[in-house]
């Protein structure tokens, strides 16, 4: 059975300069234990659904396999995800070569060499006006954000804006792996697709991004100067402060409506028609 990932908590709510009882909705945050042909891997803080994809995102991303195709199970049990790979010698060999640092969203992920991210030559472009539409949508669809206030959202899209996937979690890593694992073990193609996101993209998350391949990707906020870096050698566009007109932004306690359509191209501009 599916877990909730929100749930009505009690609160006392400031209103007219006294507080009162009221309810508020907030995010589920789920331990999930990460044991991989019976070694244990790591412990992820991730917000309850797509916990598959989840995985075998992060298992690409970090560099732990090459392809779906290493993986002959993958199951999610009330212990964690039991994962059988077709081969340990893979994971054991990255393991030891493998040295780790406290990554932008204060999390720990494995940190390998930029030399072996690819370059991405794909042809891939879009139109500047189906960037706005993608975000758009990809708000529309944030229920959880709505709900809760507590979620990063992200979502990939095809050249012809077909939503393929969409996420939420309470962490921006977390919807990349998602993002990521979804079109693992569904078989997508990346070359030709769009990702957008809520979330801040310094180098960790780009360089998730240019290893699974997607030439092109969107956020509603800033980016790193290292980002820009591996966005540069990765040959992905990178896009950000995506704002269309009459976006809602919240700052300061006050609401911010953008009066007309807002975005800085970082690198790869000539993909954005």
């Amino acid at each position: 059975m599916m877990e909730p990932a929100s749930k009505i908590v009690p609160v006392l709510k400031l209103s007219d300069g006294r507080f009162t009882p009221s309810e508020a909705s907030i995010v589920v945050e789920k331990e999930l234990p990460v044991i991989i042909n019976g070694e244990h891997l790591a412990i992820a803080s991730l917000t309850p659904s797509m916990e598959r994809e989840f995985v075998a995102g992060y298992l690409f991303g970090q560099g732990f396999i090459e392809s779906a195709g290493e993986i002959t199970r993958l199951d999610i049990t009330d212990q964690g995800a039991d994962v059988v790979l077709a081969t340990a010698d893979i994971l054991s060999s990255r393991r030891m070569k493998t040295t780790y640092r406290i990554v932008s969203g204060g999390g720990r992920t494995a940190y390998f060499e930029t030399s072996a991210l690819p370059r991405l030559t794909s042809n891939f472009s879009i139109a500047k006006e189906d960037i706005f539409r993608a975000m758009n949508l990809l708000f529309e669809r944030a229920s959880l954000y709505r709900e809760t206030g507590g979620v990063h959202s992200a979502a990939l899209f095809d050249g012809a804006m077909n939503l393929l996937c969409v996420v939420e979690d309470i962490g921006r890593h977390n919807t990349l792996d998602k993002v990521i694992g979804y079109a693992l073990l569904n078989g997508i193609d990346c070359a030709d697709k769009l990702l957008v996101s809520t979330g801040r993209m310094a180098s960790e998350m780009v360089m998730k991004i240019g290893r699974a391949g997607i030439p092109l990707v969107a956020t509603k906020t800033a980016v790193t100067d290292k980002g820009i870096e591996i966005g540069e050698q990765c040959g992905l566009t990178l896009i950000g402060f995506v704002r269309d007109v009459g976006s809602r932004m919240h700052t300061n306690m006050e609401v911010r409506v953008f009066q007309k359509a807002e975005m800085r191209i970082y690198t790869g501009a000539e993909r954005v028609r």
